[in-house]
């Protein structure tokens, strides 16, 4: 039996992610013991490594302390994070450029030209996702600017200090502003300064973070679009890699990165970048008030502006009439509530605009091609996948 420790912490997404692709690996094997040390919330312990006996370690190397207790073991280890400079170790972590470039990508198909980086001074992940953000986007750029959080500022009772930080940061940037946070625990706090500045999201600042992790996405209002890095796939070449060492193979690998699956659209991006004020206040009222039955003259009232030359201007900045814009709120809408609640489908129609369960049906047949009541079950399904 192998004996296998795993310094991996359990509180973010990332870390959980790292453990189900060792996890993976182990369920394919039957020669495992795995030992997995962890502290207060999830904390990895590297002290409980002192009386542990083993073959073999996968640890993320956060700083000198991680990497001299593992040092001291004197077995074959597998670094999942790539934080320490000339870790003497194989590294098998996510690309973090490759993070960083689907981020700007990301803001410049929506039109922005000014943008801005929020992360930490103190690790290597976050200064590689900062550094291919700025670079990819320098050629577009009119401004960019970066907020480092220090080691700190990171503790839990700094909160409210961060946020008055962020505030003085972000007040003199230019706007519309393309923010991207290098991690998504700290999306709720950059919501926060955004809304003590009075600052709409998305029309004024759009926010992308990294990780999907759900809890901390949701809890943004609006709900934090994310990148979700391959970190299932980080734990199970690390195990399979640790399980070549272990069992006497010579191995040349310095470090693999894993490619980002994917960017979760979700409303913090759900805009194209206008400065026409006009526009912004129209995009906030559809946002606020779509599901509420109003109409395209309310729109054009609310922003000040005729129908005729309201609907020239959507169409010129954005691509899309008022009444698709109204549409395609009420439709997200609808969408959240089938994934999110258990609400019967009538007051789901009533709830998003649609007044009618069997109009909620027409429009979700026309763009979707699918009733709601397959929508939900189909997002269910994804759900249950996800988490086997």
């Amino acid at each position: 039996m192998k004996r296998i420790a795993i310094l991996v912490e359990t509180a973010l997404a990332s870390g959980r992610s790292i453990l189900a692709g060792i996890s993976e690996y182990v369920h394919e094997r039957d020669d495992w013991s795995v030992f997995h040390p962890t502290g207060y919330l999830g904390a990895t312990e590297p002290g409980g490594l002192e009386q542990w006996d083993g073959d073999g370690i996968i640890a993320r190397i956060s700083g000198t302390r991680v990497l001299e207790s593992v040092r001291l073991k004197n077995v074959p280890v597998v670094d999942v994070l790539g934080n320490v400079p000339a870790c003497p170790y194989p590294i098998i972590k996510s690309d973090d450029r490759a993070i960083g470039r689907m981020a700007a990508e990301h803001f410049i198909e929506s039109g922005h030209h000014h943008f801005a980086f929020l992360g930490l001074e103190d690790e290597r992940w976050s200064l590689d996702r900062e550094e291919a953000f700025l670079e990819t986007v320098r050629h577009r750029a009119r401004q960019t600017s970066s907020f480092h959080l220090n080691a700190d500022e990171k503790r839990a009772g700094h909160w409210n200090e961060n946020v008055h930080h962020m505030v003085e940061w972000l007040e003199p940037l230019p706007r519309p502003l393309g923010l991207m946070v290098a991690s998504d625990q700290f999306g709720p706090m950059a919501m926060k300064a955004c809304q003590r500045m009075g600052l709409l999201v998305p029309e004024e600042i759009s926010v992308v973070g990294v990780d999907n992790d759900q809890p901390f996405c949701d809890l943004c209002r609006p709900r934090l679009s994310s990148i979700e890095p391959d970190h299932v796939k980080v734990g199970y070449e690390a195990a399979r890699l640790l399980d070549r060492m272990i069992s006497g193979e010579t191995v040349s690998i310095r470090q693999v990165e894993t490619s980002p699956l994917t960017l979760h659209r979700r409303p913090s991006t759900d805009a194209t970048a206008v400065n026409d004020p006009t526009l912004v206040k129209a995009l906030q009222y559809i946002r606020e008030s779509a599901c509420l039955g109003i109409s395209v003259d309310a729109v054009a009232r609310e922003a000040g502006l005729s129908r005729s030359v309201l609907q020239r201007r959507f169409q010129e900045h954005l691509g899309r009439t008022v009444g698709e814009s109204l549409q395609a709120t009420k439709l997200r809408r609808a969408r959240d509530m089938l994934t999110f609640t258990e609400l019967p489908l009538a007051e789901v129609a009533e709830r998003s605009g649609f007044n009618y369960q069997e109009y909620l049906t027409y429009v979700f047949k026309k763009h979707l091609g699918t009733t709601p009541a397959r929508y939900r079950a189909n997002t269910r399904e994804l759900a249950r996948d996800s988490l086997t």
